[in-house]
């Protein structure tokens, strides 16, 4: 009988660096800020290669959050788990349509054949979410001054008034530090094989070197909703304008993030 021969730690940590060396940059990459409208409209691009099968998996997509989460609890809980999956085979559509491949809607189910690690992703999500909202939580509860004020209905406004300003400057910028730990790491894991951590760490440092080109995309973006709107108070042609923007707007923005992701990761000299 053979034994299997084990990995070792310092044949995995080989592993991780040749992997970083052939195939991701050693460090995240700076662009120019400007690469923040150029991921929009490279996405665009690469999504009108094969718009219908980018479409269906839109609906498939959101039938699907749709569904799990009527579930009381549990399904909050495993869309939170499954997004990472999700989101790594829209990368996946995207690589292929990169590579003049076929796009299919398989390659949106592709990742959850072996989900582990993605799974490990939506772990780490939940679980900073939930240190997050009680850290929030905390900040509104002091503000409310202590437990028998409150119970006296003696509350302090100008306390309260105080607190949520504290309240606001944690929140933003802790939300936005989740986002970006978050918004690579799951192509990172499933593309490259990044372990989950080393995911996260390179997402967050990715994310936080490119910040100016972000800070445009989402001024795009944002511009982009408000001019939707004006549309959308239109009868008839509001709702057509709603569906439509709701089936565009996922792959879309998942196209303009992997267009990010290989500006920002990818070793371009080796990656097609």
């Amino acid at each position: 009988m053979t034994d299997t021969a084990q990995p070792t730690p310092e044949l995995a940590a080989d592993n991780l660096a040749n992997t970083i060396g052939l195939q991701l940059h050693h460090e995240p990459q700076k662009v120019a800020a400007g690469r923040g409208v150029k991921w929009l409209t490279e996405g665009w691009a690469l999504m009108m290669k094969e718009p219908l099968v980018f479409a269906v998996m839109s609906v498939i997509s959101l039938v699907a959050i749709f569904i799990i989460s009527l579930v009381p609890l549990l399904g909050s809980l495993a869309v939170t788990l499954l997004w990472p999956a999700m989101v790594a085979g829209f990368f996946l559509a995207f690589k292929h349509a990169k590579q003049q491949q076929a796009v299919t809607a398989n390659d949106l189910f592709e990742p959850f054949k072996a989900p582990t690690s993605l799974i490990g992703v939506g772990g780490m999500y939940l679980l900073a979410s939930i240190v997050l909202f009680l850290v929030l939580g905390l900040v509104a509860f002091l503000s409310l001054g202590s437990i028998t004020a409150i119970m006296n209905g003696q509350i302090d406004m100008g306390r309260m008034a105080g607190g949520l300003v504290i309240l606001t400057l944690i929140a933003i910028p802790a939300s936005l530090a989740l986002a970006m730990a978050f918004v690579f790491a799951p192509v990172l894991v499933h593309e490259h094989q990044v372990p989950v951590i080393e995911a996260i760490k390179r997402s967050f440092f990715g994310s936080l070197r490119n910040i100016l080109p972000f800070v445009v995309f989402f001024a795009v973006v944002m511009l982009g909703f408000f001019v939707i709107s004006l549309f959308v108070a239109i009868p008839v042609l509001g709702w057509l304008v709603g569906i439509a923007v709701a089936i565009i707007y996922l792959p879309l923005f998942c196209g303009a993030l992997f267009c990010a992701y290989r500006d920002i990761f990818v070793n371009n000299h080796t990656a097609s």
